[in-house]
């Protein structure tokens, strides 16, 4: 039976991007793949070598990363046009530009720039594209459906940048973390990175030690320095459930004088910070015919749902309540058609298993078949059931 798999990270002494996908790779990840996923994105090649390092006597990864130096800053539009242009699964390419995403904007707000005008200098060389690409990938392959993780943790001090000295927490670390709940140390070192953290921003929704659930696997990795007053690492383990149990919010709101137009683009702009959006007609005050928008989303969106509806609609107050859902367990799969990767979306609780063809993909791999995308999804729907 297809159970639902959770990657829980114990953040004893901070996160970053490579010891993200350290445990990654103590999970199970192969990271001959990433090398060949940088390649085929940067047009590079890079060599990543595991280490084995004693951390308190606890045997942990230490990645040694060897790839050629470069003086590149990329903007985010660069590094977008890259991972589109890379044969991965839609689902991986929108994770790896959502947290680049939330990078370029904290970097952004810090140095008073636009998201367009921001050059990542370290945020966007190729160590970050491996560190990102590489952990949304190896989070795909290894079938994990959510990651949850214990409080971030911050250092003290100073650490160098390609802007000079800046005090730890670096800035955009501290702007990416706003709304979540931090804990703080006396360490002199950076604990939490820019990359680490939007790692968990864009994945998390809820920070706590608590879990529940068959305890399937776990790893532990390592950076690059000795701390001072903590061990340096970091622990991923894999739960897993026989069903997804979550609570979520659901906003609502009644709208009587915006037109199909104003209603529709709310769709467009509520699709990144919610988990379903739906109207429906019904009759209002003074008999006017009106709809109710009701948007499902998690707590830590409820703010930015309430600004996207206040902002870009009539509406004057919103009402909103928690509720329980259950949803079947799911994972993207590639199918072959005639030749062309389709993915597809495989969902299951308990013996019931179904197949979901992506429509985008169905489009996409349509174009180069000569059919239509209902032919596509056919095809990709029936490989799955034979």
């Amino acid at each position: 039976m297809c159970v639902n798999t959770t990657l829980h990270f114990d953040i004893t002494s901070g996160i970053a991007g490579d010891m993200s996908l350290a445990v990654l790779y103590g999970l199970g990840l192969n990271l001959s793949e990433i090398e060949t996923l940088v390649d085929k994105i940067a047009g590079v090649q890079i060599t990543i070598i595991p280490e084995r390092v004693s951390v308190n006597g606890i045997d942990a990864t230490r990645l040694n990363i060897k790839l050629p130096h470069e003086h590149a800053h990329r903007k985010l539009s660069d590094i977008r046009n890259m991972i589109e242009k890379a044969d991965l699964p839609d689902k991986v390419k929108n994770d790896a530009i959502g947290i680049f995403q939330i990078i370029a904007e904290a970097e952004g707000a810090v140095h008073g720039k636009t998201v367009d005008d921001v050059h990542f200098h370290e945020i966007g060389a190729l160590d970050s594209i491996l560190d990102i690409v590489g952990f949304v990938y190896g989070v795909h392959r290894l079938g994990i459906d959510k990651i949850t993780a214990s409080k971030p943790v911050l250092g003290s001090g100073f650490v160098k940048c390609a802007h000079g000295k800046v005090p730890v927490p670096a800035p955009a670390t501290l702007k990416i973390l706003e709304g979540v709940a931090v804990k703080r140390t006396d360490e002199p070192n950076e604990l939490t990175t820019p990359t680490g953290a939007a790692i968990l921003k864009y994945y998390v929704s809820d920070f706590s030690t608590e879990y529940e659930g068959e305890i399937a696997g776990s790893a532990y990795s390592t950076g690059t320095i000795t701390l001072k007053t903590m061990p340096n690492i970091l622990r991923g383990t894999l739960i897993k459930n026989q069903s997804a149990k979550e609570q979520i919010t659901v906003i609502e709101t009644n709208i009587d004088d915006c037109s199909g137009e104003v209603i529709g683009a709310l769709f467009d702009k509520l699709k990144n910070v919610s988990l379903d959006v739906f109207c429906t007609p019904l009759t209002g005050k003074k008999n006017r015919p009106a709809v109710q928008i009701t948007v499902l989303c998690t707590d830590k969106n409820i703010d930015d749902v309430a600004e996207i509806l206040f902002r870009h609609s009539s509406t004057a107050g919103l009402r909103y309540h928690k509720t329980d859902r259950i949803i079947m367990d799911r994972k993207i799969v590639q199918t072959d058609v005639r030749g062309e990767k389709v993915d597809v979306k495989v969902l299951s609780y308990k013996n019931i298993r179904k197949y979901s063809p992506e429509w985008s993909a169905c489009e996409k791999a349509s174009v180069k078949l000569g059919l239509s995308a209902f032919e596509v999804y056919d095809l990709a729907k029936a490989s799955m059931l034979d």
